[in-house]
């Protein structure tokens, strides 16, 4: 059965603020060293998972211990059981900084979302992250990155200052630093394959 909340992990990247208010129906899960994250916020989440080498407070009675000895991460492991009980919205806290093999891993894992037809957002500190295989829109005083999610993408982009129809590959640098025309929101749809969409806040 598919779940209308949102399902939040809190990954143990580099920290970042924990603003989002939690609504009935929402499902909030600790991966590894996301729990100090969350605590220091006054977040108890409702699942504490992982293999618990990394946290330095008592783990909470709800936790989840994993083997250490596995073939994913914490944070894939805290989606599969979103998914397992339905849930069809994800937010990544916490999920960039550290160590760049798991900031890679939790784009791997916005992947893995779109794949299985759900929604994945990916918050690290100054920006977020998401998959667009169609329409998204960006606006505010920010830099937009575009990056394939295989090989190449088709683009069409209007609303920017570097609009127009774009091929992007997995060897270039095109679409790194794009940014809303002042007062504009910037589309982007796209034509063929799909994009790693990058918002980051500007200083």
């Amino acid at each position: 059965m598919k779940q209308q909340g949102i399902c939040r992990i809190i990954c143990a990247g580099e920290r970042t603020p924990l603003g989002f208010v939690k609504a009935d129906g929402d499902l909030t899960i600790a991966a590894d060293g996301g729990y100090d994250h969350a605590l220091e916020a006054g977040i108890v989440p409702d699942i504490l998972l992982g293999d618990l080498d990394s946290i330095e407070r008592e783990p909470c009675e709800e936790a989840v211990r994993l083997d250490p000895v596995k073939d994913l991460t914490d944070t894939f492991a805290a989606v599969a059981t979103g998914l397992e009980r339905g849930y069809r919205r994800f937010e990544l806290h916490c999920a960039g900084g550290g160590r760049l093999s798991h900031t890679l891993a939790n784009i791997a894992v916005l992947r893995c979302l779109a794949d299985k037809g759900a929604e994945g957002t990916m918050y690290f500190r100054g920006g977020r992250a998401y998959i667009c295989r169609g329409r998204a829109e960006v606006r505010g005083n920010v830099y937009f990155s575009l990056f394939p999610e295989k090989d190449a993408a088709e683009a069409d982009i209007s609303g920017a200052k570097y609009s127009g129809s774009f091929t992007f590959t997995d060897s270039d640098s095109l679409g790194v630093s794009n940014e809303p025309l002042e007062n504009k929101t910037a589309v982007v749809t796209v034509r063929g394959g799909g994009l790693i969409m990058i918002e980051e806040i500007k200083d």
